[in-house]
């Protein structure tokens, strides 16, 4: 055991042995090591509470989603997949082609002559100030009477 004796006069003695600084150093590691395993397990615990809320919001959607898709899916599993009675289609003509049998639709269409929002009816009403003509009077005037009132081709805010 190495120590070291300093005696001065009118002094106390001061010993320092090899024993205790390597008792201080020890116990300085053994404090590092304790902080540094508190820091570890309070991150692990910051980060499983992270992911118990991420895992509860990704159940909450999923449950949401699930029950749009049972709602969707409980409609359509009352609705028949054949309707008993079959009824002539009169999308992209008008009911008086269908009775005459003189159906032009594809004509109308491809001459742009029919309604672009109800498909029944022939084009009748232009739109003021931009004069685009795309509907009939009727689809005119249930654009017309919604909040946004603005022309189906471009979008500008229509007058009467």
């Amino acid at each position: 055991m190495s120590q070291l004796n300093l005696h001065h006069d009118n002094s106390q003695s001061i010993s320092l042995s090899s024993k205790d600084e390597d008792l201080v150093e020890w116990c300085d590691a053994l404090n590092f090591f304790a902080r540094l395993a508190a820091y570890i397990a309070i991150l692990a615990v910051m980060v499983f509470v992270v992911l118990i809320i991420l895992k509860y919001i990704t159940e909450l959607d999923n449950e949401s989603d699930n029950v749009e898709v049972t709602r969707s899916v409980t409609v359509s599993e009352t609705d028949r997949l054949w309707p008993e009675k079959t009824e002539p289609m009169t999308y992209g003509t008008c009911e008086d082609d269908v009775e005459t049998g003189s159906c032009s639709s594809g004509e109308d269409l491809y001459d742009a002559r029919i309604c672009v929002i109800c498909y029944d009816e022939q084009r009748n009403c232009f739109f003021v100030p931009c004069g685009h003509c795309a509907t009939c009077y009727e689809c005119a005037l249930r654009i017309y009477d919604e909040e946004n009132k603005v022309c189906p081709v471009c979008r500008r805010i229509i007058g009467k």
